[in-house]
């Protein structure tokens, strides 16, 4: 087991989180569980040698639909203005918003950082969450009379 994952694993223990780990060839991932007002997601902590390079990811936090594209990248660009150090990242292939966060490599005391991030990311989709729903049921239906049809155009 890589140290970042056994320091992980320590910290999680001690603040009564439950978490799992997965183990293969080249990774280890920690997931965590989080549940907040509007919605759960899984935080997986991944680690891929034996410093300190913690990748922390939450896939598929919104999902959307391919006509939604334009308005999840507004919001995204409004997030990632607004949080410094958790980036959203619009995939229009998996129509899918994921949260990013990469620890620095020279972080030390990982198992503690990993903990504090856990919060901080709950807190962060907390307040994210709404905004990407409004901005997908809030969006304005396409007008129809007889042969004529306006909707949203992307320049």
């Amino acid at each position: 087991m890589y140290p970042a994952i056994e320091e992980m694993v320590q910290a999680f223990e001690e603040d009564s989180l439950i978490f799992r780990v997965q183990e293969d060839e080249d990774t280890a991932r920690l997931s965590a569980n989080a549940i907040v007002d509007y919605t759960s997601f899984t935080v997986h902590f991944l680690v891929s040698d034996d410093a300190n390079d913690v990748s922390v990811r939450v896939p598929h936090f919104v999902r959307f639909k391919e006509k939604d594209v334009t308005e999840m990248l507004r919001v995204a660009n409004s997030m990632n203005d607004h949080y410094r150090y958790a980036k959203f990242a619009v995939n229009p292939e998996t129509e899918s918003v994921t949260i990013e966060y990469d620890f620095p490599e020279n972080t030390e005391r990982i198992g503690p950082a990993a903990v504090e991030v856990f919060r901080r990311l709950m807190s962060i989709a907390e307040e994210a969450f709404p905004e990407f729903m409004k901005a997908i049921w809030n969006r304005p239906p396409e007008v129809s009379f007889g042969n004529i049809q306006f909707h949203d155009v992307t320049v």
